[in-house]
């Protein structure tokens, strides 16, 4: 028998070879499986839920995706799960083992490290194309986001994280929108996702981590500001790559 999956504060019993599986109309409500109409609809929302799942760390590396339990948490039938399962594979967050059973992969600091050092390129090259893009009220409003994260560490230390991670995302999110790199955007959230309970120790208190991030948020619009394309790509590089020795101090 696998080892049973906790998710979301919810535990799957998986079946052994005895016990009675619901099929894809069971499932479903007894409705039967999705129609072809509602299968991309039911496949994107197995697709995002068992994605957050792994890079949250709620689905751990080497655990087992039982199809039939995954469908029944998430709400929809199997088929979904399945192929929701191939473009997670496609993506290595989920690797085939023998008897072909899926189980999310394994990724080690090594891994860790090589697509954070990709990512850094990748968002250095949006931060480029964003520098010659953004209006001046957009580069305004990067300022205040830099200003308002600086503010909220300094007033508040450690317990300033939520916030600051709000912050941050909305800051990283108008730069991405500004670069317009659809392209871009789709290998980062693709190809270069891994889950966030593989990062390492930080090699200073949280608050100090966050007081890094925000003056690199400075230079960063600095380089707006001045119109700079290869001044924001060289601070934006630099700024995810101190991510590395936040994480990982020994390297």
């Amino acid at each position: 028998m696998c080892p049973a999956i906790s998710a979301a504060n919810a535990n799957f019993r998986v079946h052994s070879a005895g016990d009675a599986v619901m099929n894809d109309s069971e499932i479903n409500g007894g409705r039967g499986a999705a129609t072809n109409s509602e299968l991309p609809k039911a496949v994107d929302v197995a697709y995002r839920t068992l994605r957050e799942w792994i890079l949250q760390g709620q689905l751990v590396a080497g655990q087992s995706l039982p199809e039939a339990e995954l469908a029944v948490k998430i709400g929809v039938s199997r088929t979904p799960v399945r192929e929701a399962i191939g473009r997670l594979s496609a993506e290595g967050l989920v690797v085939m083992e023998r008897y072909r059973k899926h189980v999310v992969a394994e990724f080690n600091e090594a891994d860790r490290v090589e697509i954070m050092e990709l990512k850094a390129v990748i968002e250095g090259r949006a931060a480029a194309r964003a520098a010659t893009r953004l209006s001046d009220s957009q580069v305004s409003y990067l300022r205040d986001l830099s200003d308002r994260m600086e503010r909220a560490v300094r007033e508040q230390g450690d317990a300033a994280h939520p916030l600051f991670d709000e912050l941050n995302r909305e800051f990283h999110a108008l730069i991405w929108r500004a670069a317009d790199s659809p392209r871009g955007e789709r290998i980062l959230e693709t190809a270069l996702s891994s889950p966030f309970n593989v990062l390492g120790r930080l090699d200073a208190t949280l608050a100090q981590s966050m007081e890094r991030a925000c003056w690199y948020h400075h230079e960063i619009v600095s380089a707006f500001e001045s119109r700079d394309p290869e001044r924001a790509r060289t601070q934006m590089v630099a700024h995810e790559l101190s991510l590395i020795t936040t994480h990982f101090p020994e390297r």
